[in-house]
């Protein structure tokens, strides 16, 4: 039984949460400049650095209880969790906008229970097929609009661009089911599984961009001017702060507070922090040719989580 204060408390901590990872979009967009690449390897190293002072104190504790399966796994989920996803979130962003691709990862929460029915509770897929054709209407669209108005020759990136985005929500999900079932059986609980997580994000990003300097000289690359260097460093160290640390804590003490069959609904706000985030920093309202496709995918994602919470109440 959840008490009131609770569930009022849990219901900020969640709301905190989905509006601190709504601002990862934010990033890829205020630097045009950077490669995705050099956006995710800077905040996954930075997101190590975080890690590290946290694991320290602790290190005694968590070393002897490490073992090689864990070891494994934790590159395993850094990798689709964080580097892989990130990238494609980063690229998707820059090619196709962040409201769109806000919009597209936005809809983890229905993919991560399809994905995994068999193991949460199985839902028949036709029950399935009403708010499913919601969101591919609003999706339709949206990038239809997004296509007309795109310049001549740029539509085939753009439906790269909604690819990797499609291909980011697919990489989430797999992270999101495989940590969910080793966790269960893991002898850490969760906030040192986060922080051994942080530091093995943080040194594969460390190596894959040594690799990437090796590979692509600095010589090849158009100059960028120190300042943005600077706003690079600063806006990834926020995010590795606030989104990944404080974000992924805030996530979890909502957990501890609130139904799971209500959690999963409020990583909505997520996509609806992503999209305020989106026009404030462009400066206007969205269009009436934006508003309905985002009014189509929201309430098919709002329906299919209702419909997963009506079947598991069963």
């Amino acid at each position: 039984m959840h008490s009131r204060s609770s569930l009022i408390s849990g219901f900020g901590f969640a709301l905190a949460a989905c509006a601190l990872w709504g601002a990862i979009f934010l990033v890829p967009a205020m630097l045009p400049e950077f490669s995705p690449l050099q956006i995710t390897f800077g905040r996954f190293v930075l997101y190590g650095v975080v890690a590290l002072f946290i694991f320290l104190p602790q290190a005694a504790q968590l070393l002897p209880k490490l073992q090689k399966a864990d070891i494994w796994n934790l590159l395993w989920l850094a990798l689709t969790g964080n580097v892989v996803y990130f990238a494609l979130v980063a690229t998707s962003v820059q090619w196709i906008g962040m409201a769109v691709t806000s919009l597209i990862v936005g809809l983890v929460p229905v993919t991560v229970p399809l994905l995994g029915r068999n193991t949460s509770g199985a839902i028949p897929l036709r029950r399935m097929l009403a708010p499913m054709a919601l969101i591919l209407a609003g999706i339709v669209l949206i990038n239809a609009h997004a296509l007309t108005a795109a310049p001549e020759g740029s539509q085939s990136r753009y439906l790269l661009g909604v690819l990797l985005a499609v291909l980011a929500v697919i990489c989430w999900s797999r992270y999101a089911l495989d940590n969910t079932r080793y966790l269960a059986q893991s002898q850490f609980n969760g906030t040192q599984w986060s922080t051994l997580w942080g530091l093995v994000v943080g040194l594969i990003s460390a190596l894959l961009w040594a690799l990437l300097w090796l590979v692509s000289p600095e010589n090849d690359a158009p100059a960028i001017a120190p300042e943005r260097w600077q706003m690079f460093w600063l806006l990834n160290l926020a995010v590795a702060i606030f989104s990944s640390w404080l974000g992924n804590w805030m996530w979890n003490a909502a957990s501890e507070r609130l139904p799971i069959t209500f959690v999963g609904q409020l990583l909505v706000f997520e996509t609806l922090f992503a999209l305020a985030y989106h026009y404030l920093y462009e400066q206007r309202l969205p269009q009436a040719s934006e508003l309905a496709p985002i009014a189509l995918i929201l309430a098919g994602v709002v329906w299919s989580l209702k419909r997963f919470k009506a079947v598991k109440n069963v």
